[in-house]
């Protein structure tokens, strides 16, 4: 019993981890009313555009799994990445024979989220602080 009460609390506590476009749009309402109409529906979609800020970004994507920065002969850029984990699946089998009991095998299949796949890279330009580019790997 007390194990699927703690099943039930992590179940609800990952949940609640993750984010959506209309949940972070509620929390920052004011600022969402101020974006153009396709500003909006971009944002309603999980979406962005080139020329979005940082804050028009976060509203539609999330917070990102990693910042970091570039330079080049244009200046500095600072990129965005959003990482998703995916499954590492094992698959075994196993075999054993005991003396008077006979012969046991099975085989299995585990996964744990444990490899991480870039999903979005999001290029900012450090100049006007607006996405300059942007790529997905779906």
């Amino acid at each position: 019993m007390k194990i699927s009460h703690a099943l039930c609390a992590l179940s609800i506590a990952l949940i609640s981890g993750c984010s959506t476009p209309s949940q972070r749009i509620v929390e920052n309402e004011p600022q969402f009313n101020s974006y153009t109409a396709a500003e909006k529906r971009l944002i309603r979609t999980g979406q962005i555009a080139v020329g979005f800020d940082e804050d028009q970004v976060r509203m539609s994507l999330g917070d990102p799994s990693r910042i970091k920065s570039d330079t080049n002969s244009n200046g500095t850029r600072y990129i965005w990445e959003y990482n998703e984990l995916e499954p590492d699946y094992n698959i075994f089998n196993s075999a054993s024979v005991t003396v008077n009991r006979g012969f046991d095998a099975g085989i299995g299949v585990g996964g744990t989220p444990t490899r991480s796949k870039l999903r979005k890279r999001i290029v900012f330009e450090r100049s006007n602080q607006r996405v300059s580019d942007f790529q997905s790997f779906d």
